[in-house]
């Protein structure tokens, strides 16, 4: 999985392409809106406000980024941007899935980007190499997550709760059960984002090792980085 690999660079292209086609195509259904086409969303430029567009709008941003530029901090974007959707995953997997039916959650706008968008986030991710490791990396992608939670209990500070569903700031309705509890879902959420970035970094050396071991030239990887994480 070396750097230099020729086959692994056009992976990497097309992965960006096909991320930023189907962000593109999920956008143009949030954004022009039909009601055929998606459930739980807003009209227009309000679709922004949900997590799951803003993700998935940041990857489709990072993966145009990475058509014209990689290195480090490019990496560092991609592992963002892997548990950003990641979470969006996991969030309709486990818990909107169950409740309001897996069809809904993943009808039109919502197949981009409740699944498919992050499942080829997560995957991209995992395969690349010299990824980012380190602790302050990990930390690092939970940083979206933190700033939308700030940003949308500041919001609620400035304007209230406001009205019914789907026209109020509180859209989430974290406020159903008070203030204590709606920190204490933030705080679980932000734990949740870090986990799936060890997990996703977990599976991305594993993915590393195995193909390095496969190919006869794990120990040579090892020296050339000196066994150090990004």
């Amino acid at each position: 999985m070396s750097r230099d690999n020729s086959t692994a660079k056009i992976r990497q292209i097309l992965t960006n392409i096909v991320i930023v086609i189907l962000v593109s195509i999920g956008m143009y259904m949030t954004m022009t809106y039909r009601s055929a086409w998606m459930e739980f969303q807003m009209r227009g430029i309000m679709c922004l406000r949900y997590f799951t567009v803003q993700s998935n709008l940041f990857a489709g941003i990072v993966a145009l980024i990475a058509l014209f530029y990689q290195g480090k901090a490019t990496k560092v974007l991609k592992f963002m941007s892997a548990t950003a959707t990641g979470l969006t995953f996991t969030v309709v997997v486990l818990f909107l899935g169950p409740v309001y039916g897996y069809w809904r959650m993943y009808k039109n706008a919502n197949l981009y980007f409740h699944l498919i968008v992050p499942l080829i986030c997560m995957i991209d991710f995992i395969l690349i190499s010299d990824a980012p490791k380190k602790l302050k990396w990990k930390i690092s992608c939970t940083m979206l997550t933190v700033a939308y939670g700030f940003g949308y209990i500041l919001n609620i500070l400035i304007n209230g709760k406001g009205g019914r569903y789907p026209n109020n700031n509180d859209f989430y309705l974290f406020l159903r059960w008070g203030w204590g509890v709606a920190v204490l879902i933030f705080a679980g959420i932000i734990l949740v984002t870090f986990g799936i970035s060890c997990l996703l970094s977990f599976l991305n050396s594993k993915a590393v090792k195995w193909y390095n071991d496969s190919h006869g030239n794990g120990a040579e990887n090892r020296a050339s980085t000196g066994g150090e994480d990004a």
